[in-house]
């Protein structure tokens, strides 16, 4: 029997199973507040803990997919709408990372932070789109909604200064000469 020499450590380090157990936490959440019939509640908390286990069945996506069918099945209100939006995302994110992190490994919480980032801008793109549509869809019922014209600009300008933003790194990491082409 050997012993190690050197060790691995990873600052800020979590646990490579934590995104795994976050999924079925969102699940249950989920589930427990959105889907009426027990039912389909039991088939997507089984569908989550089979994510954990075996995570290329892909039965997370089995287990996301439970919470818009309960949306379907009880009254549209905007509240359900948003936490449907948003655990469903936030499922379909973490059930992608589990496929490509080893349950034994440790995670950087730094290295989420692009893919943390790129969940808000979508959430920043998709909450303020639902809630519009669901009040244009609602009976033509605009009172009260005066707010939402600056809201809307705002998270436009946003989308429009991140994107000027992101195009401009791109240009710029391909202006810069690759080590390949300063050798000749």
């Amino acid at each position: 029997m050997s012993t190690r020499t050197h060790r691995l450590r990873v600052p800020w380090g979590v646990p490579g199973i934590l995104p795994r157990l976050v999924v079925i936490a969102l699940v249950a959440v989920g589930v427990s507040a959105l889907v009426p019939f027990p039912l389909w509640r039991a088939v997507a908390l089984a569908a989550a803990v089979v994510a954990v286990v075996v995570p290329r069945t892909l039965a997370a996506w089995a287990a996301a997919a439970c919470i818009p069918i309960g949306m379907l099945l009880t009254e549209p209100l905007p509240g359900r709408t948003a936490l449907a939006m948003l655990l469903v995302h936030a499922i379909h994110l973490l059930a992608s990372l589990s496929l490509t992190i080893p349950v034994s490994s440790r995670l950087s919480m730094r290295a989420l932070l692009p893919a943390l980032g790129r969940f808000a801008a979508v959430q920043l793109i998709a909450q303020p789109l639902a809630y519009g549509a669901q009040l244009l869809t609602d009976g033509g019922r605009l009172q009260d909604a005066g707010w939402l014209a600056p809201v809307a600009a705002g998270a436009l300008l946003l989308g429009l200064v991140l994107a000027l933003r992101a195009l401009r790194r791109a240009d710029a990491a391909a202006a810069e000469p690759s080590d390949v082409d300063a050798r000749g």
